[in-house]
């Protein structure tokens, strides 16, 4: 009997994507090597490890180490150079001041991720979007820290490079759950994992009115969930996961350790469900 192929399908939530890791620590005990990998923005940037041959445990070490002590993040931050604070704003006369995805993606990324899209070991997609076609764009080629940043690109927050001239922003505005790309690769069996989640009231439960950056996060959230849900119920993937990770915010990066500690229940739920396709 041949063995199915799976696709896996990594997709947009911010500091809810750390989410991603446990999924792929479930992959990694079952030894199922994806055959192709598609993600979307904060998938993309976990994706771009695992498909460059990185193991789960190793990732989940270097978030810890990176994201898991204020100030160890601090400190990486701080080293000088062009890993200095001021060296990740994009300063502009004409615009607010925002993060450089280019230089965020460099800082946060662990060593030994393929130099370029199409050299990981594993076939690698990222999606963003072209703002001015109102389109999708899939990066199946060229520089990998230019891609991934134009897939976070979070519009007013993040700014991405600009790819043959195209303005981009967040994959997960077009497609928050890639697994309609893993599909077309002709993959057997189509994991999908969703960690849009949606706004968080505030903890304290005082009513506070949330801020307009989080306004405007949190619509953009309702906007992605409801466009995962359609392309679920149009085609839905074999496997579903959705973490419950939804307490989280979408800047809790700093709560690497409690976003895995919640997440972990889908390691049973991904070997349960995927063993059933070996």
């Amino acid at each position: 009997m041949t063995a199915s192929t799976i696709g896996l399908a990594l997709g947009g939530g911010a500091a809810r994507g750390l989410a991603h890791i446990i999924v792929l620590e479930a992959l990694d005990a079952l030894e199922v090597r994806p055959a192709v990998i598609a993600a979307s923005s904060m998938g993309a940037l976990v994706g771009a490890a695992y498909a460059s041959g990185i193991p789960a445990a190793e990732i989940r070490r270097h978030a810890l180490s990176v994201l898991g002590n204020p100030r160890s993040a601090a400190r990486r931050i701080l080293t000088g150079g062009d890993r200095s604070p001021l060296s990740l704003l994009n300063f502009s006369l004409s615009r607010p001041v925002m993060i450089d995805g280019a230089r965020l993606v460099d800082l946060v990324l662990p060593e030994g991720v393929a130099e370029r899209v199409e050299e990981t070991e594993i076939p690698f997609f990222v999606t963003t979007t072209d703002f001015y076609a109102a389109s999708e764009m899939l990066i199946r080629e060229g520089d990998m820290r230019s891609a991934v940043a134009a897939s976070i690109a979070i519009p007013g927050l993040i700014a991405a490079p600009k790819l043959k001239g195209r303005l981009l922003i967040d994959g997960a505005i077009s497609n928050p759950v890639p697994f309609d790309h893993v599909r077309e690769w002709g993959c057997d069996v189509v994991l999908a994992v969703e960690v849009t989640g949606q706004p968080v009231p505030d903890r304290k439960g005082k009513g506070r009115r949330p801020g307009v950056t989080e306004l405007a996060l949190g619509a953009t959230q309702i906007m992605q969930l409801q466009i995962a849900a359609l392309k679920r119920r149009i085609e839905p993937p074999d496997i579903w996961i959705d973490p419950p990770v939804d307490r989280f915010r979408a800047y809790d990066f700093l709560k690497v350790a409690d976003i895995l500690a919640a997440a972990e229940p889908v390691r049973d739920q991904v070997i349960r469900e995927l063993s059933v396709f070996l």
